[in-house]
């Protein structure tokens, strides 16, 4: 008895952000299908019919060659395409493609049917070859998908678009028992697993966008709309390397760009990917990006000036160090404080980093510089202490700091201004915010003690988007400038965005606060 022909069935779809006709037209260009699926390695029109055409096809599916001839079929009016081999290696492969209206665009959907035809064999390998055959498919759709997305954005920046508008704003849980508080948000009873496996599950989490800003509205009267993305890692996951982060911050961007945003801001440890692979991320991804970094630092600035003159430090004579002086944040405040105090000393955690930033600044020549691998001794000089270093770990006692000194904390996450602390002769507080216009509600608490204060860097997209510069403003190690940090300051404060209160953690320090910490340092000084 013959053995029955085992057929292989295949159902692909995926929803295309692009109107039908669009995406019609791509498919019917078959001489663009080795663009969008690698191993097709030749395609010929061989006759074109009326309705369709005749076709050649060479394809190679993990490192299987196929040869086939096909009849494909367009029919236009109702959105298909039909094709069905008519001789080659195949016993039988025939298919339709579908296109659908979507509210989010096009759902393109794919059947395919094909028959190896080889007696004993196409039982043994039908299996692997379905799933190559899925495979290669959906790596199409999502081909199709990314070739439309940069027309769009190529368009857009070229000043042809108008429909690509708004903010987004990629951020993370800021440690493992943040993220513990989010999936109790979600499942009140949830319990908790074991670290290494809430970890891992939540590294193979896609990002995703997690709520919708619907409107925002600048001071000026102007009008925009963004959204928050999470990028799904966390600070304490670090050890999956830079790469996996890299990828991470990729994938986020591409939500951010389904959801057609004119600029996304990466928010916390997802700015070291920008600082460290500027270049690498504008090649893999379309829609401008900012590390967000510069209003940062206008505002750690900003932040610092106004704590001098609530706590009577002369500025032009005081001592500054700023730990973390070797990253992008860091030494963007040393260089613009360089210029207004009497000696400024930086922090870091390699010679070589702390030497590159030193010569620098003894180049410019604008007071005199100090360097030191340690930093609980660097603090015991400092009127100001500027804590610009990322990372979970403890960086700081704070009993080693010099009373009546002012610490601005602007790491992510929030290493001293978020921990208790007994010192009441020196001012703490969270640096690198600012207070908004207007509120917004994120959906979940992200770490800020109030829902018009926002980070720096969430701000800066939300600001560059009002000012219809859909640039990568800041982007790129060592890159910031002075004449950058007092533009987007000067383009903040016309939108309305200001220095943010003064907070220690969740508490907002008050008057009756800072002048109770100026009478404490007058009674240790004497």
């Amino acid at each position: 008895m013959q053995p029955k022909p085992v057929e292989i069935e295949v159902n692909v779809s995926k929803v295309v952000r692009a109107k039908r006709w669009i995406v019609l037209r791509m498919l019917s260009r078959i001489e663009d299908f080795p663009k969008f699926m690698p191993n097709v390695e030749s395609n010929n029109v061989l006759e074109t019919l009326e309705d369709g055409a005749i076709t050649e096809w060479n394809v190679v599916f993990d490192g299987i060659p196929i040869h086939w001839y096909e009849r494909d079929t367009f029919d236009f009016s109702n959105f298909a395409i039909s094709f069905q081999a008519i001789k080659g290696d195949l016993t039988e492969f025939e298919g339709r493609w579908q296109l659908k209206q979507n509210p989010n665009g096009t759902e393109v959907q794919l059947s395919v049917r094909a028959v190896v035809g080889i007696p004993g064999i196409d039982q043994l390998v039908s299996g692997k070859l379905r799933e190559t055959i899925v495979r290669n498919f959906q790596l199409m759709l999502d081909s199709i998908d990314a070739r439309i997305t940069a027309t769009r954005y190529a368009s857009f920046k070229r000043g042809g678009r108008r429909d690509i508008l708004g903010f987004g704003i990629i951020g993370h849980p800021y440690n493992l028992r943040h993220l513990v508080r989010y999936l109790k948000l979600l499942k009140p009873n949830f319990e908790m697993p074991t670290e290494e496996f809430l970890s891992k599950i939540y590294e193979m989490v896609p990002s995703y966008k997690m709520y919708d800003i619907k409107e925002f509205t600048s001071q000026t009267g102007k009008k925009t709309h963004g959204c928050f993305i999470v990028s799904t890692f966390i600070p304490d996951m670090l050890s999956i390397g830079l790469d996996r982060v890299f990828q991470k911050v990729i994938e986020a961007c591409k939500v951010a760009e389904a959801n057609e945003v004119g600029i996304v801001s990466l928010g916390g440890f997802t700015s070291i990917a920008g600082e460290k692979f500027g270049k690498e991320i504008s090649q893999a991804v379309n829609v401008p990006v900012t590390t967000g970094n510069t209003f940062t630092v206008a505002m750690a600035i900003e932040g610092v000036r106004r704590a001098c003159e609530l706590m009577e430090v002369n500025l032009s004579d005081a001592t500054a160090v700023v730990i973390g002086g070797t990253g992008d944040i860091g030494s963007a405040c040393t260089r613009i404080l360089a210029e207004k105090v009497k000696r400024i000393i930086i922090t870091g955690r390699t010679p070589e980093n702390l030497r590159l930033v030193g010569s620098e600044l003894e180049r410019a020549g604008s007071t005199k510089i100090g360097m030191s691998l340690d930093n609980n001794q660097a603090v015991e000089e400092a009127d100001i202490v500027i804590a610009a270093a990322s990372t979970t770990q403890s960086i700081l006692d704070v009993s080693r700091i010099k009373s009546g000194a002012i610490v601005c904390d602007i790491g992510y996450p929030k290493n001293i201004s978020y921990t208790e602390q007994k010192r009441d002769d020196i001012l703490i507080f969270s640096g690198g915010l600012t207070q908004m216009p207007q509120e917004i509600d994120l959906g979940f608490d992200i770490g800020l003690p109030s829902p018009r204060v926002m980070y720096g860097c969430f701000a800066e997209a939300i600001v560059l988007d009002l000012e219809s510069r859909y640039e990568s403003f800041s982007f790129g190690k060592g890159k910031i400038t002075k004449e950058n940090v007092q533009l987007v300051s000067e383009m903040g404060k016309r939108h309305g965005f200001q220095l943010a209160p003064f907070y220690w953690g969740n508490r907002l320090i008050s008057e009756t606060d800072i002048g109770m910490i100026r009478k404490n340092k007058r009674a240790m000084a004497r």
